[in-house]
């Protein structure tokens, strides 16, 4: 019998060796689009039960697909599209009334002031903590006109990657009963534990992204609201724009806040920059208690403490996608694993 299947390897080496080049080259080529198509994988994982529901209801799959699409193509763009028309009105509003330069001597004339208060408290000479301010703020706006110029030439490859993580969406949700049939055809899962399987992946990936996005609800609302009651910039766009940055790791909804509240303490707002600082706090807090917090009340409970480890440590290695992937591979888990190790030893885990 090795000695049949030795002959057989023997003779087949060059399919199998051309084989494993041909996928190891298609893999290869996908390699830049892992992560949108990873994140349209969760994306029609979370709504496919919606898809489901439609579908119950009457309506076509290909109508309840291309509706679905829609609805999560436009809940991306418009607000972006509302965003840049207000902001570019409020900003030419805005520079209508006054010059950039006089803009940028009125800023540093009211920072000097503070700085001079500040050295004249603590007997220190303002010419050197002038110099100081301006060497950090000559890094800093270097820093920052990179950082700009890096967003602005990257915006192409993010709209390439949104678009394909639309259509990983579509194509995923579109082919599932084709995927299930794979599935079951290649893992061997019983049936009762197959679809135990497939409904816990769903029902994490519907969690994790339900999650995230109620968590950045929440962190705009806290920080839009304390801007309306302060009288600070638009609250809608606030809104928008802490909602966006709230899953961007390290700048987040905290420090976006933090820096209105600068802002207003520039424009001699006293009050409204000491609300702004709390909001921040609030805000900042609010990310590492209501994410984690969501997050354990799914189909598989995980300690609090384990997703926000799952969230940071997923956010450390992979940055923006974390934030779904690391909760999502904790609630796996700690929810798949079980399946799988019942279906290995199913009188073992009956016992």
């Amino acid at each position: 019998m090795t000695e049949l299947i030795t002959d057989k390897f023997i003779r087949n080496f060059f399919k199998i060796l051309l084989a494993v080049l041909i996928i190891s080259a298609f893999v290869y080529i996908l390699v830049p689009f892992f992560i949108p198509i990873v994140l349209g994988g969760i994306l029609a994982m979370a709504f496919s039960p919606f898809v489901s529901f439609f579908i119950k209801k009457g309506h076509g799959r290909k109508l309840s697909l291309i509706a679905l699409t829609s609805i999560l193509f436009v809940a991306g763009i418009a607000p972006v599209t509302l965003v840049l028309i207000r902001g570019t009105r409020a900003v030419s509003t805005f520079l209508s009334e006054q010059s950039l330069i006089v803009i940028k001597h009125n800023i540093e004339d009211r920072i000097y002031a503070v700085l001079d208060n500040f050295s004249e408290l603590n007997n220190i000479d303002p010419t050197s903590v002038r110099d100081k301010f301006d060497s950090f703020m000559t890094t800093a706006g270097t820093y920052l006109l990179n950082l700009f110029s890096n967003f602005l030439t990257q915006i192409p490859d993010i709209i390439l990657l949104g678009f394909i993580t639309i259509l990983s969406f579509y194509f995923f949700l579109a082919n599932e009963e084709h995927i299930r049939k794979i599935f079951d055809r290649y893992f061997y899962f019983s049936k009762e534990n197959g679809d135990r399987f497939i409904t816990l992946m769903k029902s994490s990936c519907k969690e994790v992204f339900f999650s995230n996005v109620m968590t950045g609800i929440v962190q705009a609302s806290i920080v839009a609201g304390g801007a309306f009651f302060a009288g600070i910039g638009d609250a809608f766009i606030i809104f928008i724009c802490t909602f966006f940055l709230s899953f961007i790791p390290v700048f987040g909804a905290g420090p976006f806040s933090f820096c209105i509240a600068i802002f207003a303490f520039l424009e001699h707002k006293t009050g409204p920059g000491i609300a702004m600082v709390i909001v921040s706090i609030v805000s900042g807090t609010a990310d590492n208690i209501v994410r984690p917090y969501l997050t354990s009340f799914g189909e598989v409970q995980v300690h609090g403490f384990v997703t926000f480890l799952a969230i940071i440590g997923g956010v450390l290695v992979m940055g923006l996608p974390g934030l779904f992937v690391g909760p999502l591979l904790a609630l796996l888990t700690f929810g798949a694993l079980p399946i799988i190790m019942d279906d290995f030893f199913p009188e073992r885990s009956h016992d």
